[in-house]
């Protein structure tokens, strides 16, 4: 018997972070039940009020690292999505050891306990663009990338490589699992609830702070990315779950259209804000790759998903909701 959307219940491991509550809240306007699973609540955001409260939300504090926490979920779910993973250029560089062990470990634990379930249409594992970085530094990496290009392993000794390794072996492991996978590579998602770590916020974290007159720096001046607003993405991952013929499928999640330097995206910062700033630029950032942007020839194929938030209109929305609810708090 086929379910409709009101008996259908998801399992989102990290789903209080980033693009997991996004994805929570998008399940739950289409009738889902929702379980989420994490090291830590919901934050405090005032727009995470309707999710934290909704009648069909359960959430539960849960190691990941301990497989016995897991398995004691009921395993009655139709779709599991795994974005919890530790990362970010800090913990990259200071702990790569944990970076490594822990994301390999959680994603062997999420997909055993995965195997559990009788019912399960779909496991959703969230990969990252940064598997294709070997590949940029050593080979003619074709750039907007398909999901197609050959995956290099840069050097194994160093820890910028710790977090790009553990993805790549949680993609085998999901391949070799035999689920009914689908492989997310996400590309500079962006948007409300993304934390302090990424480029975006943290340009306009330097805006909100800076003073009419003050320059801010911006590091990697001249180098480019394509930047994919969260309600683009999530509309991208709503429109593969729906979809059959994305299972098995690995798929970039991102937006083509438009490709900026980071001093460009810079001004973009500067003129939402209203202030008048100046841009002092700086070195390049090591290990940053000159570019990054997807090809989405794959995704549009597939689902037909076109992105609607402009870079511009995106940048507005996450000033407006950083300046409400992060900086200076």
């Amino acid at each position: 018997m086929v379910k409709n959307s009101m008996s259908k219940k998801a399992l989102i491991s990290g789903g209080t972070g980033f693009i997991g509550s996004h994805v929570a809240e998008a399940l739950l306007k289409n009738h889902w039940k929702v379980h989420v699973i994490d090291k830590y609540g919901f934050k405090e955001y005032k727009d995470l009020d309707s999710l934290r409260n909704h009648k069909n939300i359960i959430f539960q504090e849960v190691d990941l690292n301990n497989y016995d926490e897991i398995s004691s979920i009921n395993n009655d779910f139709d779709c599991i999505f795994h974005f919890a993973a530790k990362l970010g250029v800090a913990d990259v560089n200071k702990e790569p050891y944990e970076v490594l062990k822990t994301n390999i470990s959680t994603t062997e634990n999420i997909i055993n306990y995965s195997l559990l379930n009788p019912d399960l249409d779909r496991f959703i594992f969230a990969s990252t663009s940064e598997v294709y970085t070997g590949t940029q530094k050593h080979f003619n990496l074709i750039i907007p990338t398909p999901e197609s290009e050959p995956l290099t392993i840069d050097s194994v000794s160093s820890s910028r490589s710790s977090y790009m390794l553990s993805k790549s072996i949680g993609e085998s492991l999901c391949h070799f699992s035999k689920l009914p996978i689908t492989i997310l590579r996400p590309f500079n998602i962006y948007g409300s609830r993304a934390g302090i770590r990424h480029v975006i916020p943290q340009l306009l974290e330097k805006v909100y702070k800076a003073k009419s007159g003050d320059s801010i720096e911006v590091f990697s001046p001249d180098h480019t990315r394509a930047f994919c607003h969260i309600e683009d993405a999530t509309m991208q991952i709503m429109s593969i779950l729906e979809n059959e013929n994305c299972k098995n499928e690995t798929l970039n999640l991102g937006n083509q259209t438009r490709e900026i330097s980071m001093y460009e995206l810079a001004k973009i910062c500067i003129e939402v804000s209203g202030k008048d700033l100046g841009i002092k630029k700086l070195e390049v950032t090591e290990g940053s790759p000159q570019r990054r942007a997807p090809s989405m020839e794959k995704s549009q194929d597939l689902i037909g998903c076109l992105p609607k938030v402009t870079l511009e209109d995106g940048i507005a929305r996450t000033y407006s909701w950083y300046s409400n609810n992060f900086f200076g708090k």
